[in-house]
């Protein structure tokens, strides 16, 4: 059994909470989650840092912490905090971890690709994910946790088509779905954009209750939390694939759209087959019980501690 610690620079779609919370409850492990800064996303947390602003709550957060002998950090480690906790000396490669993610970690592939060369630390993440797995070397694969006790039941409109997209990265091919989807709703009086922007994740998830169709990316191959959580939701998910994902889950239930034009096509055939959408959508919610849930993951983390433990 270790006492561990789990840091996140940010509430990173709850990951880390959400790990906590399986640790705790499916392993003999004991775990607390230090978030240090929260997002306009309101994900949960279990200690804020920017709670901890007086001397005295440092000095409490210090003594909580002290008999923590094993570390999960997301991202990076913020030497800074670990040292006024009194745990920088603590640290090393046989008792850390760093989980890997995001734009933060793509944007650093070299810092990373040297913290396991160089220092030897363990690096985990979705291995699937080729835009970085391509550039660091090896990552234990680990894969993201969906908060399935906090879904809402699925309510979808009955007679119309709910296409829920979040408009806030052009990256992901945002404008190629909006002229889609203004053609089609010309055509069919049976289909909605949902647009989710500057929303909290519970304002998020209420809104896409009611969908039951997510696009997520016709640029970048792969698929994250919001993915996830729309599978589990029973949408049809539309987004670009690659062979790299599809290498590790053959199976996965996400519809292939690699451009504008078979986004169009697929979504057109979703619409005169909205059946279709209830078949996607089973699919996706079987799959994330299968890999997503957190008594799933968790077994994962908890052979991959063992590892790191012994090396």
């Amino acid at each position: 059994m270790a006492n561990i610690l789990i840091v996140c620079p940010f509430d990173n779609g709850q990951q880390g909470v959400l790990l906590l919370n399986a640790l705790n409850k499916y392993t003999k492990h004991e775990a607390r989650c230090l978030t240090l800064m929260q997002t306009y996303l309101n994900y949960d947390t279990d200690i804020l840092w920017s709670e901890q602003n007086t001397p005295m709550k440092r000095l409490e957060l210090r003594s909580l912490l002290a008999d923590n002998d094993f570390f999960i950090f997301s991202e990076y480690i913020p030497w800074d905090i670990m040292n006024e906790l009194g745990l920088s000396r603590t640290i090393n490669n046989h008792n850390t971890i760093i989980r890997v993610g995001g734009s933060y970690c793509r944007k650093r592939a070299n810092d990373y690709l040297m913290l396991w060369l160089r220092e030897g630390f363990m690096l985990t993440g979705g291995a699937h994910d080729w835009t970085l797995a391509s550039k660091i070397g090896r990552i234990a694969p680990t894969r993201n946790i969906c908060p399935v006790d906090k879904i809402l039941e699925h309510k979808p409109h009955k007679d119309t088509i709910r296409v829920a997209f979040a408009p806030t990265k052009k990256a992901k091919g945002t404008n190629e779905f909006s002229r889609v989807m203004d053609t089609l709703m010309k055509k069919y009086d049976n289909v909605e954009a949902v647009p989710i922007t500057a929303k909290s994740w519970r304002e998020t998830i209420e809104i896409k209750s009611k969908a039951n169709v997510t696009f997520n990316s016709i640029w970048r191959g792969g698929y994250g939390n919001s993915a996830i959580e729309s599978m589990y939701l029973s949408h049809a998910v539309l987004s670009r694939l690659n062979y790299w994902n599809c290498l590790f889950y053959p199976d996965l239930p996400i519809i292939h759209t690699p451009n504008e034009q078979d986004l169009y096509e697929r979504l057109k055939f979703l619409i005169e087959n909205p059946e279709e959408i209830k078949e996607w959508g089973k699919k996706g919610k079987a799959f994330v019980e299968t890999y997503h849930s957190p008594q799933v993951v968790v077994k994962q983390w908890e052979r991959l501690i063992e590892h790191v433990k012994t090396i």
